[in-house]
């Protein structure tokens, strides 16, 4: 049929091509005869870049037929996939019949980011080829390179990526027929098998029931020493090669009934060309094309193991894992990780939640909702003021979105009462003193190579078990909430081990995911520490000796000092105390963090002088991790008096502040601390103290 197209040629619309058809120009060579006698033929207005005013134009067009015509003897298909729209790629496909390769690929899940392809099947002719992954390249790139066209089912967003990444060397044919957009075109919608479905195809008996879905399942229970899988995997494979011919087909011969003109065109019917599986027996049997199905050599179970995390005080680490859900009539999954054993329920409410999660006194908790409002949204609703402008999306869903990773929008309506919840009890815990990160356990499950629960609860259990988490779920029946929160919690033993990713920004907050190629040694070489206490306890002396062992120093008093040099008020103690507390009522405590965070984060080691809340706590653990040591220095109301006052202030000054509410409040962070060091000596006595316990942090990381 290129030997009939005009359109690639300079100046020929499509409504001039059907023209010059209508004139009896069928051919390259009708046109080419055609030149010098063309004007006199038919009417100058009927062609007018013919005319004698147009001879340079002329020109370009003789030069741009001879230039097809010897792209053509050569078999250049490649020139005319440069030339013709995606949605004429079609005809190329008519031209080259036996050099068109129909092509499909499965793959362990729908993410080129994180997902494999596991079988590539390929037909040309009445030839099928499969590769396997394991197997030799050599085969399939010998095979592939004849093609001087591709056919596809939404190649163009899905397969082509998969082979561009894994085979990034390899140079595929420019002409591509993507049959998701060519079929649209002629008025055939949906998915592959919908399509197929319409126009009657049928598939083998064997894979009649098999939906995309399905595969990775296939694939995963392959690797679990089911060969029977990887032969219906193949089957379904070429199922779907086989049908994409028929498509053409189909759509090839309604673009012709669209235009009478191009009813005299002869079209090849693709389907006649079926191919058939051939399956070899044995290796040594097998010839060229044949499939050969053998034992599954790579890794079974998870790309990484529970063993395989660096996880300080294993055994005694606590996470909890929430599968939140909307409402607190329907059941959230729960579950508490101690070490790698795993205790699950479902709870609904959040009274309820709080009580066991307190009880469980976890170091960390990883709930699976959003914990964030896109920046510059104030609430859920959509009768937001900032909702046309902003959006319904964070950065760390777009992030996962670019990634082929299904994740819904916070904010779309079926997500807003979770959105809001999640929000809600992700401060409730901090306020509480419990560092909250937001996880995703079916990206984590992806990522770790663990089948979701839409391929079987049954394989989600075995994968967790594989992974190494022992617990009553693997021999008792669970819902999958429980699973899920399961999985959440294992993403916190990623974050605490440090081979996670943080997608998201300071304004957003961050989702948690793990991240298996991720170097450690930063994590675990950072010393971070926060020191709280009461007035005159000794906090600043603490925080000025570390300082001198090249540790970065900041202070809350100094972000507030800088607010109130902003609003052009004084500086002192009360109007520090009384700033500290408008800006906890109007913007948050978070904020008050950000800020400090700011003035320091790219330092290697920090000390926090001053630590006021138990959410200051949370907010550095769920920032630095294991990393992040909390010292509470103690010393008598009698010492620390006597120690104001030895300053020039007076004792009903002292007496003031103490009574301040922010003094009273951080008196409860002396609970949390991962060391109590009481300031009752003399001063060089007590900063060995302080060294002693750097020492023992630094002991437990390693």
């Amino acid at each position: 049929m290129l030997a009939c197209t005009f359109i690639h040629l300079p100046g020929i619309s499509e409504r001039r091509e059907r023209e010059l058809w209508r004139a009896g120009i069928w051919t390259w060579g009708d046109l080419h005869k055609a030149f010098p006698v063309l004007k006199q033929v038919h009417q100058p207005t009927l062609f007018p870049e013919f005319e004698a005013s147009n001879s340079s134009k002329r020109e370009t067009l003789q030069e741009a037929v001879e230039s097809s015509i010897e792209a053509l003897e050569v078999g250049n298909a490649d020139f005319f996939a440069e030339r013709l729209k995606p949605s004429e790629h079609y005809r190329i496909a008519q031209t080259f019949k036996t050099e068109t390769a129909f092509l499909d690929i499965e793959t362990t899940g729908l993410s080129h980011y994180y997902d494999q392809i596991t079988v590539v099947g390929v037909s040309i002719g009445d030839e099928y080829f499969a590769w396997i992954k394991g197997t030799n390249d050599r085969d399939f790139l010998e095979f592939i390179e004849r093609a001087k066209c591709l056919v596809t089912f939404n190649g163009k967003i899905f397969d082509l990526r998969f082979i561009k990444k894994d085979w990034p060397k390899l140079v595929l044919p420019k002409a591509h027929v993507d049959l998701r957009f060519f079929s649209k075109k002629v008025g055939l919608s949906g998915g592959q098998k919908a399509i197929e479905k319409e126009l009657g195809i049928s598939r083998d008996e064997d894979v009649e029931g098999v939906v995309g879905e399905r595969a990775p399942t296939l694939w995963h229970e392959y690797r679990m020493g089911d060969l029977d899988a990887l032969k219906t995997l193949v089957i379904y494979n070429h199922a779907d090669v086989e049908g994409m011919k028929g498509i053409l087909d189909e759509a090839t011969r309604r673009v012709f009934q669209q235009e009478p003109v191009l009813q005299e065109f002869n079209q090849h019917p693709f389907s006649e060309d079926a191919s058939y599986v051939k399956w070899a027996h044995s290796p040594k049997t097998k010839r060229k094309n044949h499939v050969y199905l053998t034992e599954f050599r790579g890794k079974r179970g998870p790309l990484v193991a529970y063993k395989d995390l660096r996880i300080p005080n294993r055994s005694e680490f606590i996470v909890v894992g929430i599968d939140l859900t909307g409402s607190e009539a329907r059941p959230t999954g729960w579950c508490l990780l101690k070490g790698n054993e795993a205790v699950t329920k479902t709870l609904s409410t959040d009274a309820d939640l709080l009580e066991e999660t307190l009880n469980a006194q976890p170091n960390l908790i990883s709930i699976d909702s959003p914990l964030s409002l896109p920046h510059g949204r104030t609430r859920v609703e959509d009768d937001d003021p900032k909702r046309d402008e902003i959006g319904i999306m964070r950065y760390c869903e777009r992030v996962l979105k670019s990634r082929g990773v299904n994740v819904y929008p916070s904010l779309i309506p079926s997500m807003q009462k979770l959105t809001a919840r999640g929000i809600r009890l992700a401060d409730r815990f901090r306020k509480l003193g419990l560092p909250v990160i937001e996880s995703y356990p079916g990206a984590a499950q992806d990522i770790m190579n663990i089948p979701r629960k839409r391929d079987g609860l049954e394989y989600l259990v075995k994968g967790l078990h594989d992974f190494g988490i022992r617990g009553a779920f693997v021999r008792e029946k669970v819902s999958h909430d429980e699973l899920d929160a399961i999985t959440s919690a294992v993403v916190g033993l990623f974050f605490w081990s440090g081979r996670f990713e943080a997608l998201g920004n300071d304004d957003e907050e961050y989702l948690i995911i793990p991240d298996l190629e991720q170097d450690t040694k930063e994590w675990f070489s950072r010393m971070v520490v926060g020191i709280s206490g009461q007035i005159a306890a000794g906090k600043t002396t603490a925080a000025r000796h570390l300082e001198k062992s090249s540790m970065a120093y900041a202070r809350f008093s100094e972000v507030l000092a800088d607010e109130l040099e902003a609003e052009g008020k004084p500086v002192n103690r009360g109007t520090l105390q009384e700033i500290g507390s408008r800006i906890r009522e109007t913007l948050g405590q978070r904020w008050l963090e950000k800020k400090l965070l700011e003035r320091v984060k790219n330092s290697e080691h920090i000390v926090f002088d001053g630590l006021r809340f138990v959410e200051d706590r949370a907010f550095f653990i769920e920032t630095f991790g294991p990393r992040f040591a909390h010292f509470h220095i103690e010393a008598s109301k009698e010492v620390r008096k006597l120690r104001y006052v030895e300053t020039g202030k007076s004792a009903e000054e002292f007496d003031k502040a103490e009574s301040h509410l922010v003094e009273i409040e951080s008196q409860s962070l002396s609970k949390f601390a991962d060391e109590i060091i009481e300031n009752v000596e003399n001063k060089q006595g007590f900063l060995s103290k302080v060294t002693r316990a750097i020492k023992r942090k630094n002991k437990n990381l390693f």
